[in-house]
Formats: structure tokens, sequence, C-alpha cells
């Protein structure tokens, strides 16, 4: 595509967005006190939203808490569980707090507490050698 045709692409759809504003919103626009600014977003799919297959959350948790390290639960995590969504998921079925600010990393964070971490607390604490 050359660059005029891509300039002339997007002027249409910011055409097509001006359109979709209020007369509110408009008005404001000749308001020289009012900045502009331009935000590209990707829009998400539906099939990028959904998780392509149902959890098996019994399966999932029996391999967190069958780890034998840490660091080897996150990788299977960040290996099966890419977004935030499908952390919320295992973190509801093991009882975790959820919290509409936590990050994936947090989420990540506390299934591995409350999974491996848990084993190798106990572990340790009955002077079993990892």
């Amino acid at each position: 595509m050359s660059a005029s045709s891509s300039l002339a692409a997007a002027l249409r759809r910011l055409a097509s967005a001006l359109e979709q504003m209020s007369d509110e919103e408009l008005a404001r626009l000749n308001d020289p006190g009012t900045e502009i600014e331009i935000k590209v977003t990707r829009k998400r799919s539906k099939d990028e939203l959904t998780p392509k297959a149902p959890l098996d959350l019994a399966d999932t948790v029996a391999k967190l808490t069958g780890a034998a390290s840490r660091s080897d639960a996150s990788k299977f995590l960040d290996d099966s569980f890419g977004t935030k969504k499908a952390l919320e998921q295992v973190a509801r079925h093991l009882d975790v707090v959820v919290s509409k600010q936590d990050k994936a990393e947090t989420l990540r964070d506390k299934i591995i507490e409350a999974t491996v971490g848990a084993r190798l607390r106990s572990e340790a604490i009955q002077g079993k050698a990892p």
C-alpha cells in the first residue's frame, strides 16, 4: 500500500470517528484550550479474548503442586496461561484472593505460593530436603 493510500485510509477512519462523536465533544474540539490527542489501539477479535480450550483446572493444580521449584511453576504458568483472565480462573479455583488491581505477574506469584510454595514450606518445616 502506498503512503498516499495509507494516509487516505487513515483520514477516512478519522472522519468516521469524528462522525461518532457527540455534539458536546465536537464543541470541545473548537475550544482553543482543548488539546487533541490521537490514540491508536488494536481491537482484539473475539477469538483472541476467549481461551482456545476449556481449562482443566484440576490438572493444572496437580502440575503446579508437583513442580520441583517456584521457577518451574512460573515457567509452566507463563507457557500455559498467557492472559490475566486465565490466571484469574486458576486463582479462583484455588480460592486465592483476586483483586481487580492485580496484574498478571501478581496473580502468577499468588498462585505459585498457594501451590508449590505451600508444599515447599511444608517440607522445610518437616525437615525434608527438597
